[in-house]
């Protein structure tokens, strides 16, 4: 949480123009985001750099791991991030159901739509989407979030990860756009790690061709290694999406 205040002048010195918040389960009670002067900093850092703040991965669901023995009551303070984000003018706040919170977890995905009801009530109370990034294919994802029957029930992709699984990201974006809310761009090997992009197996230039034949103008997020040099990491990812995405 140190350095939150300089990743936007370095985003802008990079010509990013958005980047993702991050919650931790760890620091949720210092978080900038949960106070109204932090997020009037973060507000006027955003205006001064003109790196916006578009969407906060609550990762700290994760760490809750929901499907546990009290899992529920551990989910608690999602509300009060949602409705944080939505006061900071945020669209979206990504939640991550895998891993540890992984919906294959619950007995059924209607039991994990259910645990989510509360944070989903939240959201379209502060006019935000609850936007979850999974790890099923096309056809389960769009019956979990469907399940919500809400419009602001929307899919985070991750490229790397759907690679990863052996799933064909192209056919599954094409299933899934009229849904998806963010696309973390993310290169992994088949059944390995995460790689610099363009260095594993995701087949980005067919996936970027089916995004732009669909329209797609949403927001990237990359999610990429960041090993000895982070800053330089990710100047060469991003001209790896600029010299790629049409």
């Amino acid at each position: 949480m140190d350095t939150w205040r300089e990743e936007f002048e370095v985003a802008a010195q990079l010509g990013l123009n958005t980047i993702e918040w991050l919650v931790e389960a760890e620091t949720l009670q210092i978080n900038p985001l949960l106070s109204a002067s932090g997020r009037q900093e973060i507000e006027r850092l955003a205006r001064q750099t003109g790196v916006r703040v578009d969407s906060v991965c609550a990762h700290c669901v994760l760490q809750w791991q929901p499907y546990d023995e009290g899992g529920s009551a551990r989910l608690e303070p999602l509300a009060m991030i949602i409705s944080a984000a939505g006061a900071a003018g945020i669209k979206h706040v990504i939640i991550p159901v895998l891993e540890a919170a992984t919906t294959r977890k619950a007995k059924s995905l209607n039991a994990a739509v259910a645990l989510f009801k509360e944070a989903m009530a939240a959201a379209e109370n502060s006019q935000v989407n609850l936007v979850f990034e999974l790890d099923r294919t096309a056809e389960d994802s769009l019956e979990f979030v469907q399940g919500f029957g809400s419009a602001s029930a929307k899919i985070c992709y991750d490229s790397g990860n759907a690679t990863a699984d052996g799933r064909n990201i192209v056919t599954e974006i094409e299933q899934l756009l009229p849904v998806v809310a963010e696309i973390h761009l993310k290169d992994r090997r088949v059944g390995g790690g995460s790689m610099p992009l363009g260095q594993g197996d995701t087949p980005f230039t067919d996936f970027f061709k089916t995004l732009n034949a669909n329209h797609w103008r949403g927001p990237f997020v990359m999610e990429t290694p960041v090993r000895d040099n982070p800053i330089e990491q990710a100047r060469q990812n991003l001209a790896f999406v600029r010299k790629n995405w049409i």
